[in-house]
């Protein structure tokens, strides 16, 4: 036979206690908030990527069209996109160079307003030379 002795001590090895369930708990509930965190950013991060890659692919989209009506007169011109991207604008800014038969293109895409206004720049050079 087993003595009570015995039967107590199997009994308090046999399960976990309170302390023990809870300190499991709260560490787990710590990872899965740090797990949770790092998504979120992941998320974010993505977001962001995507709209500097729209953005980049606009700014190419418009600087080819530029580039296709050949040499420009200075100035600055600007608009918008058209849908699905009418959230985006473009500012065209062509000046004089040294050189008298080439103009520098500045082709700037921007999104959203204010401080929370993305912006991306290509640069380039047209000529007047067939």
């Amino acid at each position: 036979m087993i003595s009570r002795e015995r039967m107590g001590k199997r009994r308090r090895e046999a399960g976990f206690t309170l302390i023990e369930v809870m300190v499991a708990l709260f560490i787990f509930s710590v990872a899965a908030l740090t797990l949770l965190a790092a998504r979120s950013q992941t998320v974010r991060m993505n977001e962001e990527v995507r709209l500097r890659l729209r953005m980049v692919d606009l700014a190419n989209m418009k600087l080819a069209e530029i580039v296709a009506r050949g040499f420009a007169p200075p100035g600055t011109l600007s608009g918008r996109f058209k849908a699905p991207y009418h959230n985006y604008r473009w500012i065209e800014e062509v000046s004089p160079s040294p050189i008298p038969i080439v103009r520098q293109v500045r082709l700037t895409v921007r999104h959203g307003k204010n401080s929370e206004a993305r912006s991306f720049s290509l640069v380039t050079y047209v000529s007047n030379i067939p």
